[in-house]
């Protein structure tokens, strides 16, 4: 194994160079599918250059999506740091213990595949080995990683899974003390890095435990270089700048091929024919736990057992799973349960019996669940096989409470062949993999609506793109609107954070811009360390009210700069004696930007207008032109300076003219006035001349922005 050394031809950017040795080579042969090997490394390679560039003690911020193999990377950064000298590996995996057990299971897995004598892996909630096995280990990996004598391949990486709770954390922060590792390159991943790890006191000016002794455990490996892994980065972006966790730099995993995310179920101009929205019966039906099952769950189940039956039929020995989530309360959970599982004992004696009793309604019903998948996925095999398949599936099916109702949360034995029905609440959120899974049923609503909580639901995100006729989502109509929001709000910051990773500014000098529908928070308030403004802009005419003052030589340069921008566009009279045209976005950005006080460029609602102006710009296709309107050309209007010491620009209601503020308010898209304004004070003094803009937005066109403020 050799360390990472300095590429001659990138001394001048401090850029290391990351050896890829054994242990990297197997894990991209032995795990990595073969057509993801390119993305994998790639990435990798990135994401460990990134921390070494930053040195020691940095943060890193990666960023993938929701069930996009975020996993798959970062054991990927571990082989490589192993062929890069690291001696010890920290990964900082789940909230609960089922959760962690999941993780630790697939971790040792597949390092071991890369490498079977790479690795020693030490679990310090191991209670059947003594107190001090943890670091006593880590003092034998340290003495043969410092003797020159050691041969290569008896220099084992350490890999300690520990589970995100602060006791544990400052059990092992306490043991790494002890050892000593300041000799060593200590890799430390913080997987989901925007739950729990973060202060949620900070806006008390306090720490919290598990924050606190992240930073204990930090402080006690002085060698080390930190990985937040999330798909839901807004809480990591959002805190203090000069917060130990606030990120130093940023890389963006890019999904591989057949991955189906909110791009493909909630992206699309038109409803996507996988999701289905539960009615308001349902919603009621699910709140009496001692009717019958509501009719949505029904239809899922159908459709999900279809499905199962199909893997069956056509001799797929695949795992096929449903999600059932309806609320975070487990007696609600029981309660779905239990309607499963009647109706599974239901249908299984009726096929079973039915050479007794023809089963022709229930036949029916899986005939048109049949009909619903095939339109989507044309290679279903023929409802005669999948029918004859439905007893086996029920057979072997499943049905599982993923809570504490009845004990401790059990851990799901993934096994090929069987089919599982998963009922559960926050125990099925985050982090939490569902193998094969093709039906949802989540009948919750979107609570709060905060956007990274309600993303961290789509467990049914993945890559399913080989079977995704087969998937349906059922989701309250909040929740439908909610991820059709975090859409275009993914879209913009995953836009901005590669142009951070790609350009010259850094995360600590980017100033926090985020596109999120009004009715959403961007994350928990506790965590939230940076002062930020909500900007909502819709049917409301923007402008500043305060505009710099200025004598007519500048009042003339600012109209000449108008007329510079907009000489392209051809003018036409309106009914009213005002001058219209229509420009691209482009243009009315740059008349924004050079036509307009700096002082108000400053204000958040002119800076929203800035930012959908720009994103507008970058949109293909689209009709998105901006009316302009020159507001009576010809000399300055006369208007008297208000109480506050800024104008009324907008002239009102007279006669068959309908006023300032409706010109322009009718157009589909944004529209833009220009004013010229000779303003006197209350006492008839004359203050000066002004050009001044004015901004409609449109509902349609409308946009809300969480902005950050201050300097």
């Amino acid at each position: 194994m050799t360390g990472p050394t300095m590429s001659p031809a990138s001394a001048a950017d401090k850029m290391p160079t990351v050896a890829s040795g054994d242990t990297f080579a197997g894990f991209l042969s032995e795990v990595v599918r073969p057509e993801a090997r390119p993305a994998v490394r790639a990435s990798a390679v990135e994401v460990l250059r990134g921390a070494l560039a930053a040195g020691p003690r940095s943060t890193g911020l990666v960023v993938g999506r929701v069930q996009s193999g975020k996993t798959l990377s970062y054991e990927g950064v571990i082989s490589l740091a192993r062929d890069n000298d690291f001696a010890v590996v920290i990964v900082i995996s789940g909230i609960s213990n089922p959760l962690l057990a999941q993780g630790q299971r697939r971790l040792k897995k597949d390092l071991n595949e890369a490498s079977p004598a790479g690795w020693t892996f030490l679990d310090p909630a191991d209670n059947l080995q003594p107190s001090d096995h943890v670091e006593r280990e880590l003092v034998r990996v340290k003495a043969n990683w410092m003797n020159p004598a050691t041969p290569a391949a008896y220099k084992e990486t350490a890999v300690v899974v520990v589970l995100k709770n602060y006791t544990r954390i400052a059990d092992l922060a306490g043991a790494l003390e002890r050892v000593d590792l300041s000799a060593l390159h200590v890799l430390i991943v913080d997987d989901e890095a925007d739950q729990a790890s973060l202060n949620t006191l900070v806006r008390r000016g306090r720490e919290s435990s598990t924050y606190s002794n992240l930073q204990a455990l930090r402080q006690a490996v002085p060698n080390h270089f930190y990985l937040q892994y999330t798909a839901t980065p807004q809480a990591p972006l959002l805190i203090a700048i000069d917060d130990a966790l606030s990120p130093d730099y940023v890389r963006v995993l890019e999904p591989g091929e057949g991955y189906t995310g909110g791009e493909v179920y909630f992206g699309g101009s038109e409803p996507s024919q996988h999701v289905h929205v539960i009615d308001a019966a349902d919603l009621q039906a699910a709140s009496n736990p001692n009717g019958p099952p509501p009719s949505g769950l029904r239809q899922a189940f159908l459709l999900f057992l279809v499905g199962a039956a199909h893997v069956v039929a056509g001799g797929r020995p695949e795992t096929r799973s449903m999600l059932v989530h309806p609320s975070r309360g487990t007696a609600d959970q029981g309660t779905f349960a239990t309607w499963i599982r009647d109706m599974k004992t239901t249908w299984q004696d009726r096929l079973e019996h039915a050479g007794d009793a023809d089963p022709v309604k229930l036949r029916g019903d899986f005939r048109t669940a049949w009909e619903d998948l095939k339109k989507t996925y044309p290679e279903l095999v023929d409802f005669k096989s999948c029918w004859q398949a439905l007893g086996f599936v029920l057979n072997n099916l499943d049905v599982t409470e993923v809570n504490t109702r009845l004990g401790q949360t059990p851990v799901i034995q993934w096994i090929r062949t069987k089919f599982y029905v998963l009922v559960g609440g926050q125990a099925i959120d985050r982090g939490f993999t569902v193998e094969g899974l093709t039906v949802t049923y989540m009948p919750r609503g979107a609570g709060m609506s905060v956007a990274d909580t309600i993303q961290q639901r789509a467990r049914f995100f993945g890559y399913k793109a080989a079977y995704l006729g087969l998937c349906r989502v059922f989701l309250d109509a909040d929740v439908r609107d909610a991820f059709v929001n975090y859409v275009h709000h993914e879209r913009d910051m995953l836009e901005s954070l590669r142009a951070i990773q790609d350009g010259s500014e850094t995360l600590k000098e980017w100033r926090r811009k985020f596109l999120l529908d009004p009715s959403m928070r961007p994350t928990r308030a506790s965590v939230i360390g940076m002062p930020l403004t909500r900007v909502a802009m819709a049917d409301k005419w923007i402008t500043d009210r305060q505009p710099v003052r200025v004598d007519a030589p500048a009042l003339d340069d600012n109209v000449r700069t108008a007329e510079r921008i907009l000489q392209g566009v051809s003018w036409s009279p309106d009914p009213y004696g005002h001058r219209r045209a229509y420009t691209s976005p482009h243009v009315a950005l740059e008349l924004l930007e050079a036509a307009t006080p700096p002082s108000w460029l400053g204000d958040g609602q002119a800076q929203a207008l800035s930012l959908a102006l720009a994103r507008l710009s970058d949109e293909p296709g689209g009709d998105h032109s901006i009316a302009v309107y020159w507001m009576r050309p010809g000399e300055p209007g006369r208007r008297q300076e208000t109480a506050g010491g800024g104008i009324q620009i907008f002239q009102g209601r007279s006669g068959d003219y309908p006023g300032d503020r409706r010109i322009g308010a009718d157009h589909h898209g944004i529209a833009v006035q220009l004013h010229r304004v000779a303003v006197e004070s209350r006492d008839r003094e004359p203050l000066g001349r002004y050009l001044v803009t004015a901004w409609h937005v449109p509902s349609s066109a409308a946009s809300g922005w969480i902005i950050e403020v201050g300097s």
